[in-house]
């Protein structure tokens, strides 16, 4: 769309507009300067056009999307996942800005404009949507800005983009709280296949959680994203990814109260994997549901099973014990689960990133794929009760760790109130 480049502009343009009482909805436009090329590149299993739409749905603060094109050829629907309200208009004009400018009459005096050939981070369009001026984002500082703004329709009464401010995305704070960590935005044209290859690259890096266990870091991501970029092109969906997983932790379950360890944890490692895909699936596609939220509560259940019949497999095999530490890991493991809930409902934070020494612990914290690979070598060395022990004992460390650190927490305001009283 072009536009000046001003990076001292960059660190005012991180300011985001402090919320109102009731927030601003806008109207999201979406560009399809061609419409026989990139924007129906498929990219993460779905075209570029359909994502941003996507998107856009999403967005609470977006009210309607307008799609302009070109008058031939034609757009194919979008799907059901796009719910608001959605308008196909026609423009001429020989970039983006001459499009907007051909289309005014249909566009609202706020609005944010999108190409339909850009791979754009959703973080990057909420903080559109938040701000107050007229702005355009650049990936890089230097860069040339692309077809992602916030404008008032009034600036279209300059022949182009000249005077509109640039942002560099990459100076925006890229710390994610709900993927737990550092995660760089990406803007970024999609021109040509090896674009799109690297796009991928991109969303799967993009969609990966930042804290995770040893296993869930080195070993599951090769795997996970192997079978997502299978996965994704298909009608194969998240939630039928989750039934599967589901179905097979209880197969494990099921192997370990009846003797057979060494294929019950080989399997527990594959369901490992699996849980990790159904999310990432959900996410690259942009077809996240309700559902899947509660997902956590079906893992709960089915891993719990597996100390369970585990514990009474080994307890009737000459290991009186072990019924009892089951039950104890179970324990164990509700505690873990209940502070987890409390750090999220009451401080609105994970505890996996409350202090730096937490998200180290986080690497080897007990938790179901930790425990599985403290299995693994005890049921293939023949060692299946000293193994089973060892993780429970680890489980109690962990719940000792997150629970001190929940009540330390909980008392520091009573800490602080007491001193100021005396002073």
């Amino acid at each position: 769309m072009g536009g000046a480049r001003d990076p001292s502009a960059d660190a005012d343009g991180l300011k985001i507009a402090p919320p109102s009482i009731e927030p601003a909805r806008f109207q999201a436009v979406v560009v399809c300067p061609d419409t026989t090329g990139n924007s129906l590149r498929e990219v993460g299993g779905i075209t570029l056009l359909e994502r941003l739409l996507r998107q856009l749905s999403e967005m609470a603060t977006v009210e309607s999307i307008l799609v302009i094109k070109p008058p031939q050829p034609s757009l194919p629907p979008p799907s059901t996942r796009v719910r608001k309200e959605l308008a196909l208009r026609d423009a001429a004009g020989n970039n983006a800005w001459e499009m907007l400018r051909d289309a005014r009459p249909h566009l609202r005096d706020r609005f944010i404009v999108v190409a339909a050939d850009l791979l754009i981070d959703q973080r990057l369009l909420a903080w559109l949507t938040a701000q107050t001026a007229d702005v355009m984002l650049s990936p890089r500082i230097g860069d040339e800005p692309e077809t992602a703004a916030f404008l008032h329709a009034k600036s279209l009464d300059a022949p182009d983009a000249a005077h509109i401010k640039v942002v560099a995305a990459n100076t925006m704070p890229t710390y994610w709280e709900s993927m737990h960590g550092e995660v760089p935005f990406h803007l970024r044209r999609i021109a040509s296949e090896r674009d799109a290859e690297e796009a991928w690259a991109i969303l799967l890096d993009y969609i990966q959680r930042r804290t995770q266990e040893l296993p869930a870091r080195y070993f599951d991501p090769y795997f996970e994203n192997l079978i997502v970029r299978r996965l994704a092109p298909t009608a194969v969906t998240a939630n039928q990814v989750t039934l599967v997983t589901t179905v097979l932790g209880f197969v494990v379950a099921a192997l370990y109260f009846a003797g057979h360890l060494r294929i019950g944890v080989l399997l527990a490692i594959f369901v490992e994997v699996l849980d990790g895909v159904d999310g990432k699936l959900a996410r690259i596609t942009r077809t996240t549901s309700k559902a899947g939220e509660y997902e956590h509560i079906l893992d709960f259940f089915y891993e719990n099973s597996w100390w369970l019949a585990l514990g009474y497999f080994l307890s009737t095999h000459g290991a009186p014990s072990a019924w009892i530490a089951a039950w104890v890991m179970v324990a164990f493991d509700l505690t873990d689960n209940i502070v987890y809930s409390i750090a999220d409902v009451r401080w609105g934070r994970s505890v996996d990133n409350a202090t730096p020494l937490l998200t180290q612990f986080r690497l080897i914290a007990g938790r179901r794929n930790i425990y599985t690979w403290i299995f693994l070598p005890g049921f293939f060395l023949g060692a299946p009760a000293f193994t089973f022990y060892l993780a429970v004992a680890w489980a109690g460390v962990t719940a000792a760790i997150h629970a001190a650190w929940c009540v330390a927490e909980a008392l520091r305001p009573t800490r602080m109130q007491t001193a100021s009283s005396k002073d």
